[in-house]
């Protein structure tokens, strides 16, 4: 794997060994959240997972996914929303790749719905993902608390709205 980010990004289709390769993903820190355990089922195709790549070898550097495998527990579809996860490869985490990652998500998927407001949940404590969020325009619209893994979550949730 190159240890420089790519000059330029695509969006490819998800494949099973972008799955395997995102369960091997280990953050750091409270990040951790976010790490796969072996129990979880990895995504395949269908499960509305796209690969954000490198253009030039299609290697994986993140994912995106919209709709149901985007939302919390507890949070429900909403009509003219598309719901928006994201995850990038820890290695390239925290070292100013954000906001282009996000456009590029952004901007695919605004493509594919033109009219459609964007939401995003945040763990409440990741002020790093908070700050992103908001330096690609989306606006805070409260909160939302759930039970994961036996304990209360706090998301913050905010809405890109549509152009």
């Amino acid at each position: 794997m190159s240890d420089r980010w790519p000059e330029h990004l695509t969006v490819r289709p998800w494949t099973a060994g972008d799955a395997r390769s995102m369960a091997a993903w280990r953050y750091d820190g409270p990040w951790r959240v976010y790490n796969l355990s072996a129990q979880e089922e990895l995504p395949d195709e269908d499960d509305g997972y796209m690969a954000v790549a490198d253009a030039d070898d299609s290697r994986m550097v993140g994912f995106y996914c919209i709709g149901e495998e985007a939302r919390v527990p507890g949070l429900g579809a909403e009509l003219g929303v598309v719901d928006l996860g994201v995850g990038m490869d820890p290695i390239w985490v925290g070292n100013g790749h954000g906001v282009s990652f996000g456009r590029v998500v952004i901007n695919y998927v605004r493509r594919a719905h033109p009219t459609a407001m964007l939401r995003v949940v945040v763990q409440s404590w990741n002020t790093r993902s908070l700050r992103l969020v908001q330096r690609l325009g989306f606006i805070d619209s409260g909160h939302h608390v759930c039970v994961q893994n036996g304990l209360p979550v706090t998301y913050v949730v905010a809405l890109l709205p549509a152009p």
